[in-house]
């Protein structure tokens, strides 16, 4: 049996990762988890519940949890990264010192990101270190540690290249197509390019023919279907393509940031403020002998956080979305839902369906991060971007796309935010103020030198403690 290793598994989503696990493991052949994190406190109580899940379903799957990092990876066959330096409270002041100098200052894709990268790449530096030493060799690594795409692409710089950027969003959209069309994932084939947290679905295909247009061509589709209510109808018409929903934060920038300022929180202090009550009232249980009970607080915080997601940024509006009326999409015939081959658990399912892929040679496609290669033409062989790949017992092979198939204007904004991200990789392995000046006066957030001087001064000395003294 196999080895999984889960870095950061004092995450909040550690138990929404064992919960799947538990239901696919025996295929993927994993019999021991090693869960680590370097916060006792967190991996006892969110890591403990993970466990007493496996316990409580007598699964005979082995959760171990651990503080050292090289107990965790020593022998593992598969790596799973999601960790959070600094955790909350850094991310709030990421986010903060942005919105105070009237910028976007999200986690991943504003200038929030850029700060989580700094105190972040050393520390996957240090990771990716221990498992070349420990592991087994070949050992595949999965990264969700945000910002994702640019971790990735600085581990790949580093000459790490068995690691597989991973992200629930871009692969979301495709099993939401399918549970649209009461159809199986794998009767489609959702063609998506970009990077990370910026990219598109260019097309949909069922039964060799492209049904985006189509999809696009129906009101209830874009007022109702995955994140297309967060863009304008003429916008996402316009494109012809289903964006990312992160690209909100670019194409109605100055609405999003505008609902940003006017809260009263911004999304990080509501997580911050959310995960410590929710410690606050695990810590007056016992882990040990109320488990359950422990479980039970944690469903219900865990239920106030996933239904506020995007609240802020959308000026608080509700979810009005609707069931898509199948018939009314104008399809025609539909294949019927066969055996389920393909599953959605989040991140968490992401990395499963990659492992059965490879193991069983399958040819899934996924839309992952990995070298370009020559998938996107326009991108530089090494740019790691996020592309629809056929997964098979080599690994990943993206599709290769045409140059009509991307658009002029994506294709920009792309090159844009892939210079600042190896601008970014640079300032963090040479130490450089000014390389780190650049990346962010570059950024399409922010794009304005005095306040990019601001805001590298401002996150040097926020990320001091894991940095250190920058030149």
């Amino acid at each position: 049996m196999k080895k999984l290793a889960l870095i950061g598994g004092g995450s909040v989503r550690t138990y929404y990762f064992i919960e799947s696990l538990l239901k696919f493991y025996k295929k993927m052949e994993i019999g021991q988890v090693a869960v680590m994190d370097n916060d006792p406190e967190k991996l006892r109580y969110f890591g403990g519940i993970a466990r007493y899940l496996a316990q409580r379903e007598e699964s005979g799957l082995e959760v171990r949890l651990t503080t050292e990092a090289v107990e965790a990876v020593r022998d593992a066959d598969y790596v799973v990264t999601t960790i959070r330096v600094g955790q909350d409270e850094a991310r709030t002041q990421d986010e903060r010192i942005a919105l105070d100098m009237g910028l976007i200052g999200q986690e991943t894709t504003g200038a929030g990101g850029f700060s989580y990268a700094l105190r972040t790449i050393p520390v996957m530096w240090e990771y990716m270190r221990l498992v070349k030493e420990y592991a087994r060799p070949g050992a595949l690594v999965f990264n969700f540690t945000n910002p994702s795409g640019l971790v990735t692409q600085a581990l790949y710089n580093a000459g790490y290249n068995n690691i597989i950027g991973i992200c629930d969003n871009a692969t979301g959209i495709k099993i939401d197509i399918a549970r649209a069309l009461q159809v199986n994932a794998s009767d489609l084939t959702v063609k998506v390019y970009g990077l990370n947290h910026l990219s598109w679905a260019g097309r949909v295909e069922l039964g060799g023919r492209d049904i985006l247009p189509t999809l696009l061509g129906n009101e209830s589709f874009l007022e109702s279907f995955h994140s297309l209510p967060y863009f304008d109808p003429d916008l996402v018409r316009r494109l012809g393509e289903i964006p990312n929903g992160y690209l909100y934060y670019f194409y109605h920038r100055d609405r999003a940031l505008k609902n940003l300022l006017a809260a009263k929180e911004s999304r990080g202090e509501f997580i911050c403020r959310n995960n410590r009550e929710m410690m606050e009232a695990l810590r007056e249980q016992d882990m040990e002998t109320q488990p359950q009970l422990c479980l039970d607080i944690y469903r219900g915080y865990m239920h106030r956080r996933e239904g506020s997601y995007m609240n802020i940024e959308l000026g608080g509006k509700p979810d009005s979305r609707l069931p898509l009326d199948i018939k009314s999409l104008g399809i025609g015939h539909l294949p019927e839902n066969r055996t389920v081959t393909e599953i959605y658990e989040g991140y968490a399912g992401v990395v499963f369906n990659y492992i059965d892929s490879m193991n069983c040679d399958k040819g899934m496609d996924l839309a992952v991060s990995v070298p370009n290669r020559e998938a996107i033409p326009g991108m530089e062989t090494e740019d790691v971007v996020e592309v629809t790949c056929r997964v098979g017992r080599g690994g990943a092979v993206p599709m290769k796309f045409e140059e009509a198939e991307i658009k002029k204007s994506n294709l920009l904004l792309m090159q844009t935010v892939k210079r600042y991200e190896k601008l970014t990789v640079e300032a963090v392995a040479r130490k450089s103020r000014d390389a780190a000046v650049e990346a962010l006066t570059v950024h399409p957030l922010v794009q304005d030198y005095s306040l990019a001087v601001k805001l590298v001064e401002a996150y040097c000395e926020l990320n001091r403690p894991w940095i250190g003294e920058w030149k």
